[in-house]
């Protein structure tokens, strides 16, 4: 499994730790700069570009954003996210409730002036019509983030959409470039991504989505207490210890992820969860079986002291019928007079790979409770 950590140039030490036991290739990206009117973002290399890991049994990489004729992608991706209540809808539900993403898009503790990140945005989520009608470049920078009249308001949470957007569209060009799958560690930022991928307003035909569907283990098989008292070398030796496990399993996935293709976007809901019931949960159990036996080869007396042992959160969060290649390739074949050679590209590559768009959650326990209500 080849993910891209997605929403930031770097990822927590707890991110990162499960990221380890997930894949066999973690990458990040740099931070793109894009100009939007008188708002732009300043490009900054990922941090991991400074470590050096050495002896790892996972693979790490990093990636630059796309240049040239692409990055006008930014800027149309912009302008249709302004205008989407559903994207607008996503962003404000996750600064109300996720303080992952909530760091993805203001400094919570620095100083805006008007206050502290933190007091703009707690003002900013006061006002309910902020969900109401369309948005577009913030044009008074006097105003970005001073959330004490209506105007500022609108024009901060301008600022913090165009910001959510360019985040997605580099997540999405850098993956379907490098042959990656998106990662993220809170939900709203796959919800994003879904979007992306599924909704008519970016692509002709909506694709079927699955939400939550609890393929990974690792979490079941080294919780929260455990993973908190090793270190990266000890992650390490205990993928090295389950190589066989972990490759198994990762074919499991693709194995599920080519049959959900196959499934008519009609009868998705039931037949996916027969699928998961009948075909996939018992070599799942197998497979956790065997990683535990490699793990209590390791840490057998930290398992002996876990009081708590949570159901999986690593989850694969949505599965679109349409590859990313496709789903650009849709959103870009619109603006064909804008750029003929970004459209040719993308629909050149869709025909060269049928793959599924899949964003993952990690860690992330209250969201299957959020998404059964």
């Amino acid at each position: 499994m080849r993910v891209l950590y997605s929403g930031g140039t770097i990822c927590s030490f707890e991110t990162l730790q499960r990221l380890v036991l997930l894949a066999d290739e973690i990458a990040f990206m740099d931070r793109p700069s894009v100009v939007v009117g008188n708002f732009g973002t300043i490009g900054r290399d990922s941090e991991f570009r400074q470590l050096r890991i050495e002896d790892a049994p996972v693979t790490f990489s990093i990636h630059a954003p796309p240049d040239g004729e692409k990055k006008d992608l930014y800027l149309r991706y912009i302008e249709a996210d302004l205008k989407d209540s559903n994207f607008v809808r996503i962003v404000l539900d996750g600064l109300k409730a996720n303080v992952t993403f909530q760091r993805r898009l203001v400094q919570l503790e620095a100083n805006y002036g008007w206050g502290t990140g933190r007091q703009v945005l707690d003002e900013l989520l006061k006002d309910q019509t902020l969900y109401e009608g369309e948005y577009v470049s913030p044009t008074e920078s006097k105003l970005l983030y001073v959330p004490d009249t209506v105007v500022g308001r609108r024009q901060t949470l301008g600022t913090l959409l165009i910001e959510a957007s360019i985040q997605v569209t580099n997540a999405l060009l850098v993956a379907e470039s490098a042959r990656l799958d998106p990662i993220s560690d809170d939900p709203y930022f796959c919800h994003l991504i879904s979007l992306r991928a599924s909704d008519v307003k970016y692509v002709s035909q909506p694709a079927s989505v699955a939400s939550l569907l609890g393929l990974a283990i690792t979490k079941s098989v080294l919780p929260d207490e455990v993973l908190s008292r090793l270190k990266l070398k000890d992650l390490f030796d205990y993928r090295a210890s389950a190589k066989d496990a972990y490759g198994a399993w990762s074919l499991e996935v693709e194995r599920l992820a080519q049959k959900l293709l196959d499934i008519p976007a009609d009868r998705f809901g039931a037949e996916a969860a027969k699928l998961i019931v009948t075909d996939v949960r018992p070599r799942m159990l197998e497979l956790r079986h065997e990683m535990a036996t490699a793990r209590d080869k390791l840490f057998g007396d930290l398992v002996k002291t876990v009081t708590k042992w949570e159901v999986p959160t690593i989850s694969l969060a949505y599965l679109a019928s349409l590859s990313l290649p496709t789903a650009i390739a849709a959103f870009a074949g619109a603006l064909a007079p804008a750029v003929p050679a970004v459209v040719d590209y993308y629909s050149q590559r869709r025909n060269l790979v049928r793959r599924n768009s899949m964003a993952y959650l990690v860690g992330v326990s209250q969201v299957l409770d959020d998404e059964r209500s």
